[in-house]
């Protein structure tokens, strides 16, 4: 990758000597034109692999001032501008595949669509570290994460918490079991390794993902079903015919393949494959105590008919193995789960103003645990669960953007679901550990449960920017679940957003909402002795945030927010001992019944320079 700034300081004197110069440009290179943009203050990251040096303006060109005028100079060229880190902006290959210039430059009002209206949205541009490419790459893979995971870089966010090794994360007061994992636009249900032994990796390659958007509150409509935030994270788009990578650390070994096809490139595909070397370590360090393995693979292949139709179809699939064998604690035990996810994408511009987004997909997940505890004058006790899931899906997404000043967002979504559990356990707990967290001395469950059903959800968002320093977001979510007797099983969500921008540098967001978060299918707590399904769990969200550029790469951030928590389902948590496979078997294990919670706090972040500076800082409080 080869940065084209040697002649920057030359461009920018010459712009002030002459002022013809500095507002237009005729025959110009496109390279050259970005340099004198960046000299002008508006900052543009990009390589010279998409900005090559014979691509050259053909008409007479203003120097663009906004990240909206500079995007119509480059559409001709089959290229755009998406966010980049600190204020700066990214180019990046535009999705209609127009390479030639076609004529002058029309200036348009920026379209409302990528007006971020929704407050506590943080967006986190990544790819492959070992992928030359991209520029967007930079931040993340300058920023140090266990096991490669780029989603532990949330982790570094206001608002949110962590153990250390989980993969999972707190949000605002929130459970692990909170957040929305949604990979290109599908959600996936199981999307952690090892989730019954400290979750330390997702199943998705880093090298696939090209950016993340990570919500802790009050976000869209759109999103459901969790009710503490969304790690919404996009696929990787391919820039070269072909790429190859292969890394190895401690934690795995990965390959990774991806490129273009076709006679104009309007195909793409991606393959990675990953296994653990955990197991490797455990096997050198202490062979006896068990083994943790697990391998991930992803398969992605997409066809672009023309610029307003594109068909991809995916693979996803995992499997982990683990064995405990930790004579000190007396606990011998084994997990094996296996997750496949397949579905089939479908993007259409209908028109200049309407496109849909529709997703049919198909997941298969299975988990098999067993063990036994045998601790004499304390504890004993075996345990052996089998569990069975599968969905079949269709979402579709729809909007509609009549006009520089209001906009429709809809969408439905639907699911087959169906479920098998088989589970049998026996403890027995000795005196006195049997009065010190109110646990029966003895206890044996059995229980075979096959629930199936529907999962239904729908959408609306009103976008209204009536002038230009105000926009407004209203929403309103429905769901509804058919395979729970519980009492709500229908909730009605609505949400609203404020943005005011009184100036370029300065934005203040207010963001109200109400959040359901229903028990899943597959989330039956049985192996705690609950064959029943609970109403679906409330939270309100009232955030106030305020951001503000002070030049110089300076950026800040001020939120306030208050989560209240209602009508919360029972959880249980092991008071001591949480590295093991059977904790239902653990004396220690006790049930938390809150009626209610309140979360409020304030998050200050301060952030200095850019991904390609030399030294980049930030600072955060909450």
């Amino acid at each position: 990758m080869q940065f084209r700034s040697t002649r920057l300081a030359l461009v920018f004197a010459c712009a002030l000597c002459n002022p013809t110069l500095a507002n237009e440009f005729s025959d110009q290179t496109l390279d050259g034109y970005l340099e004198a943009v960046n000299a002008a203050g508006l900052r543009i990251i990009y390589t010279s692999e998409l900005v090559t040096g014979d691509l050259r303006l053909s008409a007479d060109v203003a120097l663009a001032a906004s990240a909206d005028e500079l995007r119509n100079v480059l559409q001709p060229f089959g290229l755009t501008l998406k966010p980049g880190p600190a204020g700066s902006f990214v180019v990046v290959r535009s999705r209609d595949g127009a390479l030639e210039p076609t004529g002058p430059v029309v200036n348009e009002p920026k379209p409302i669509p990528e007006i971020i209206v929704s407050t506590s949205l943080h967006r986190l541009d990544h790819t492959s570290p070992s992928t030359p490419t991209y520029v967007d790459k930079e931040l993340a893979t300058r920023i140090p994460t266990t096991a490669g995971e780029v989603v532990r870089l949330v982790d570094r966010l206001p608002g949110t918490a962590n153990g250390g090794v989980s993969a999972r994360t707190h949000v605002r007061g929130g459970d692990v079991n909170e957040v929305l994992f949604l990979f290109d636009g599908l959600r996936l249900y199981e999307p952690y390794h090892l989730k019954n032994f400290q979750t330390i990796a997702t199943t998705v390659h880093a090298g696939a993902i090209e950016g993340m958007d990570f919500f802790t509150g009050a976000y869209p409509a759109k999103y459901g079903d969790r009710m503490s935030g969304v790690l919404d994270i996009a696929m990787r788009a391919p820039e070269r015919a072909r790429e190859t990578e292969l890394e190895l650390n401690f934690f795995n070994a990965s390959a990774l393949s991806t490129g273009l096809f076709g006679a104009k490139r309007q195909g793409e595909w991606l393959v990675t494959a990953r296994r653990s070397n955990l197991d490797l370590v455990v096997e050198v360090i202490d062979p006896e105590i068990g083994s943790p393995a697990f391998n991930d693979y992803l398969a992605h292949v997409a066809w672009e008919f023309n610029s307003k139709l594109r068909l991809s179809a995916n693979l996803l699939g995992s499997a982990d193995k683990i064995s405990l064998n930790n004579i000190d604690r007396g606990e011998r035990a084994s997990a094996e789960y296996s997750n496949t996810v397949f579905w089939v994408k479908w993007s259409a511009d209908w028109s200049e103003s309407l496109t849909s987004e529709s997703i049919l997909a198909y997941s298969d997940i299975a988990d098999s645990r067993s063990g036994s505890l045998q601790l004499p004058g304390i504890v004993t006790g075996t345990l052996d669960e089998e569990r069975d899931f599968h969905t079949l899906e269709f979402r579709q997404d729809w909007l509609w953007v009549p006009s520089d000043t209001w906009m429709l967002s809809f969408g439905v979504n639907g699911k087959n679901l169906d479920a098998d559990y088989v589970f049998a356990s026996d403890r027995l707990i000795e005196d006195p550990f049997d009065t010190l967290f109110d646990n029966a001395s003895a206890s044996s469950r059995s229980f075979v449960v096959e629930p199936s059903g529907g999962q239904y959800a729908a959408y609306a968002e009103l976008r209204l920017r009536p002038v230009t320093a105000w926009t407004f977001d209203f929403g309103l979510r429905w769901d509804q679940q058919s395979y729970t007797t519980a009492a709500d099983d229908r909730q009605y969500s609505p949400r609203a957003g404020v943005l005011y921008q009184p100036g370029d540098a300065t934005e203040i967001r207010l963001g109200w909402g109400q959040y359901y978060q229903a028990q899943e299918i597959n989330e039956l707590q049985l192996s705690d002795g609950v064959d029943q399904f609970f109403p679906a769990q409330r939270a309100e969200h009232f955030v106030l945030s305020v951001h503000h550029g002070f030049g110089a790469d300076i950026d800040a951030s001020l939120s306030l927010y208050r989560k209240s928590f209602r009508t919360l389902r029972p959880r249980f948590e092991n008071a001591f001992n949480t590295l093991t496979l059977v904790p239902e078997l653990q004396f220690d294990r006790v049930q938390v019944d809150p009626n209610g919670a309140e979360a409020t706090g304030i998050e200050l972040t301060i952030t200095k320079g850019t991904a390609d500076d030399d030294l980049i800082w930030w600072f955060g409080y909450d």
